[in-house]
């Protein structure tokens, strides 16, 4: 009996079920029936479109969309490209050029030299470094750059340069250096004539005169710039600060400045050149 009951009731609400159903689907379709149609807004015509499949054909010009002048290939067929405003390879010298501080006069050089000859020269941006200025409007930041260059001959130079761009910071130094060239006296065009102690600022350097085939054995900063002046053997100590900007500028001021010539020992003690020569560099001739 409680089974016949069960099956009773769960036929009832099946029925109960699909009779919602059938209702609402019912109900709805009557609604739609009797709801006004949409108006879909009208879409102006275009005169020379005949239907909507010209739009998907854009590889053709059409009279109407495309502007003139119109433009042809060999092969006589109009094409859609237009012309470009930077070539292929942009100048970009001339957008990163400064004209205060990029150019470099050949009086300016030492002689001999030309705008020619520096294309060739070594080029190396040993600091490169984010600064800052601090005034009442706040922190001003700007990029400042150290550049040495050089022949590899006995020619050398390093210029500073401050810009908002790295671009810009190398490319003042770079031309700085190059008005700045040195020329560096240098003992079988491979060393320095003898060994020199300077100091510079809080910054020691000790530069010793080696044989051939030595090597350069000194600081990272050393080293790059006995490359481009083209000191093959020599060795370096530096005490003291190690300040890049301190070590490039005492290293310059000394191979520069501090070496004694043959020429300049004679001439203190009244004798000849050859004798200096053989007597302190063991020369031959």
């Amino acid at each position: 009996m409680a089974s016949t009951l069960l099956g009773l009731r769960c036929s009832a609400t099946s029925l109960n079920v699909l009779m919602a159903r059938s209702f609402t689907t019912s109900a709805a379709a009557a609604m739609a029936r009797q709801r006004p149609a949409r108006s879909l807004p009208t879409v102006a015509r275009v005169p020379g479109l005949d239907s909507p499949a010209d739009l998907h054909n854009l590889s053709e010009i059409h009279p109407l969309l495309d502007h003139y002048p119109r433009k042809t290939d060999q092969d006589g067929h109009l094409k859609l490209d237009t012309d470009k405003l930077w070539p292929s390879n942009p100048p970009l010298d001339d957008m990163l050029k400064n004209q205060a501080d990029d150019d470099v006069d050949e009086s300016s050089l030492p002689h001999g030299l030309t705008k020619d000859d520096l294309k060739k020269f070594l080029k190396r941006a040993l600091v490169v470094k984010r600064t800052s200025n601090m005034t009442t409007a706040g922190k001003i930041p700007s990029m400042y750059a150290l550049v040495v260059v050089g022949n590899g001959e006995g020619i050398a130079g390093y210029g500073e340069g401050k810009d908002d761009e790295v671009a810009r910071a190398v490319r003042k130094a770079t031309n700085r250096a190059m008005r700045n060239l040195t020329a560096f006296d240098r003992y079988d065009d491979r060393t320095i004539y003898h060994d020199i102690d300077h100091k510079f600022h809080a910054t020691n350097i000790q530069f010793r005169s080696r044989p051939p085939g030595f090597g350069n054995r000194c600081n990272h900063y050393i080293h790059e710039i006995c490359s481009c002046i083209g000191i093959l053997d020599i060795s370096a100590k530096v005490w003291g600060s190690r300040n890049p900007m301190n070590v490039i500028k005492a290293t310059f001021e000394a191979l520069g400045q501090k070496q004694k010539l043959p020429e300049d020992i004679a001439r203190g003690r009244g004798k000849r050149v050859v004798d200096v020569q053989h007597t302190y560099y063991g020369a031959s001739e």
